[in-house]
């Protein structure tokens, strides 16, 4: 079985002479047109930034073997836009009337024709195709190819990073293919994903030996060291699904359990201890397990590989099981679908994804892993984005519904890189994370969630930690303030400002904007999650946006069956709610947390190997995000917020439609 839904093969299209002859009805030009050099379209952002004429170290060799993605567009750009605002629009009338997939290929997808006479080409060129998709064609030639194809050679580049391989200009196509080719990707530096989830050593339940607290402030961490003038608190203990079920209203008020619905979780590889873990986590946590049928997963390990960018499959492990335990958590009769990329590569995480979107087998897809745009050395070129935009697009088309976590490092800069564990070395400015800066997903933050005595909702900050350790013989924290170690994500990204945001969200500077919504995910407040390890099952606490991504997708499914009605792309419809009623406004300093900055001690556990200098408690500093701040309204660190427990009493009332 594989991840790619193929079109028909080329001996079932329309022959080219036919094609050429009927040339003038199509609006193609004959092969001498379509081969010539003279009038050709440059495919802007094709050679990276590191490809340098300083950098330069020379061309490859003619015969050098290569592969490349060459991307399909839409025939029709501009009535998709069309298209997607009237059905995204939560007041017009067309709202939510989907296309199948069948619908969206035949409105949207290139003709036959013009497949045929891109075939051509290649082959003309000196290039094999060897798979086609209803978004690519592989192609496999030599670096002599590629100068005959898109007109400019291949060159290697000193980076800081070693030598890579590059276009030495811009990729171009005859003219006549323009609208046919969206871009192409391979032919450069790849890029890696990066899940967006941090492990907390040794903090898993009070069973395990560690202190914490059952609620936020209920145990004082007497005997250490005050911080900024008081005693500070442990940290609560790691959160469960039924606790977060409660503060947000999600699983069962109103009856909303995502019955009916199917959530699709996107990661790299898997874990062959799924769904087993999933049911042992469950009963360990007195909650739902599995039903007959409940969960279902799409991967191919026999293909799996691992580039020099890519972790080993194992360290995804811990990333598969907290998405699944937080979808299933919070919309616990919701169907799963669990799809493993073969790699953590742009390649093989699209191929994933577009498993799901083509066939429409989920209403949902979360996916909690992210890259930058701006890095040394780059490799998300345009036409990348532009492939995964186009893929997102579709997904919004059929009424499904993406979700990506916003990212772990505050504003993704080289400051924040300079300390925080969860951010991208290779970061060379401020930006948003993508794929959740694209406008056609919703972007989910990270809040920190504290619970009063009662389990009930007491108040949220921005995520964002500051870490400070005992000094002096234990007679001290130090630093104070602290070094930022984690936050959320969000920012400007590379895009404009999309329509649903406008008058919504101000000093975006005319960009999109990031997160849409937050939900909790901190590091020090973690959520608990269960898992093999070296054969060895266990429960672990795990913080990041990837908790709080596949947690707001589960509501998301909650809201669906609320509502009776497929959701769809959410941004318009999040935009346009009453933000007063049904979000939670939060700031950095929450009026009813108490004066002061916010702290925890957090107790490591006594497993904690203290021979390596690491220590067993720690003290952190929280609503710090690194660049970004909460404050009322929209902002840039929590978006709209958290859902309120009237957010679901919302899509049950008015079927999720607006009066």
């Amino acid at each position: 079985m594989s991840f790619l839904t193929r079109i028909r093969p080329a001996r079932t299209l329309r022959p080219y002479v036919a094609a050429a002859a009927c040339s003038g009805l199509l609006g193609m030009a004959p092969l001498t047109t379509v081969h010539s050099a003279d009038v050709r379209h440059p495919l802007a952002g094709s050679r990276p930034a590191y490809a340098t004429r300083a950098a330069d170290a020379g061309s490859l060799p003619a015969d050098r073997h290569v592969s490349a993605r060459l991307y399909l567009n839409s025939r029709n750009p501009q009535g998709l836009a069309n298209l997607l605002r009237d059905i995204s629009d939560p007041r017009s009338p067309h709202y939510r009337h989907y296309l199948t997939p069948a619908a969206y290929q035949r409105r949207f997808a290139p003709t036959a024709s013009k497949l045929v006479h891109l075939n051509t080409w290649l082959k003309h060129s000196g290039f094999t195709i060897t798979e086609r998709t209803p978004h690519y064609m592989k192609i496999t030639g030599t670096a002599r190819a590629v100068q005959q194809a898109f007109g400019t050679s291949l060159h290697r580049y000193r980076t800081g990073h070693g030598t890579s391989d590059a276009p030495s200009s811009d990729l171009s196509v005859p003219a006549p293919l323009a609208a046919t080719v969206l871009g192409v990707s391979g032919l450069s530096t790849p890029g890696a994903a990066r899940p967006l989830s941090t492990p907390t050593p040794g903090l898993a339940t009070s069973r395990d030996g560690a202190t914490c607290s059952g609620h936020f402030g209920q145990r004082p961490a007497t005997g250490f060291p005050k911080a900024y003038g008081k005693t500070s608190t442990y940290a609560p203990c790691p959160y469960t699904p039924t606790q977060l079920r409660h503060a947000y209203g999600a699983g069962t008020t109103h009856g909303a359990t995502g019955h009916g619905s199917t959530v699709a979780i996107v990661d790299a590889y898997g874990s062959p201890d799924m769904p087993a873990d999933a049911d042992r986590y469950a009963r360990a946590t007195d909650d739902h397990a599995f039903g007959p049928h409940q969960y279902r997963q799409h991967m191919i390990p026999a293909d799996w590989h691992v580039s020099d960018a890519c972790a080993a499959p194992a360290t995804w492990a811990g990333e598969q099981a907290l998405d699944i335990d937080l979808a299933h958590g919070l919309a616990p009769e919701a169907n799963i679908l669990y799809v493993g990329a073969d790699s953590c590569l742009d390649d093989d995480l699209m191929d994933a994804e577009s498993y799901v979107i083509d066939g429409r087998r989920a209403d949902v897809i979360s996916n909690s892993w992210a890259e930058i745009v701006h890095s040394d050395p780059g490799h998300l070129t345009p036409a990348l984005i532009d492939a995964w935009n186009l893929l997102f697009e579709q997904a919004a088309a059929e009424g499904i519904g993406v979700y990506f976590a916003a990212g772990d490092c505050g504003d993704s800069s080289p400051a924040a890189a300079e300390t925080g564990v969860n951010c991208d070395l290779k970061t060379t400015q401020v930006q948003a994370d993508f794929p959740s800066g694209s406008p056609w997903v919703t972007s989910v933050g990270g809040t920190t969630l504290a619970l009063d005595r009662h389990g009930d909702y007491a108040w949220e900050s921005s995520m964002g930690d500051e870490l400070s350790i005992l000094t002096d013989h234990d007679s001290a924290w130090g630093p104070v303030p602290g070094v930022f170690t984690f936050g959320g994500g969000g920012g400007a990204s590379d895009f404009p400002q999309p329509w649903y945001q406008r008058g919504r969200v101000t000093g975006s500077t005319g960009h999109r904007r990031t997160p849409d919504v937050a939900l909790e995910g901190d590091g020090a407040l973690p959520v608990l999650i269960g898992l093999t390890d070296a054969g060895t099952f266990h429960l672990a606490g795990f913080g990041g946006t990837s908790a709080a991504a596949p947690a707001f997708a589960a509501i998301q499914a909650d809201a669906q069956q609320a509502s009776g009605h497929r959701l769809g792309f959410a941004n318009p419809l999040l935009y346009a709610l009453d933000r007063g009623r049904l979000f939670h406004d939060i700031t950095d300093q929450p009026a009813n947390a108490g004066a002061g900055p916010l702290t925890v001690v957090r107790d490591e556990g006594p497993d904690t190997d203290t021979s390596t200098g690491e220590q067993r408690y720690l003290l952190y500093t929280l609503g710090h995000d690194f660049g970004l701040h909460a404050r009322p309204g929209y902002d840039d660190a929590t978006g709209l917020g958290s859902p309120t427990r009237g957010y679901l009493g919302w899509f049950q009332r008015t079927g999720g439609t607006l009066k």
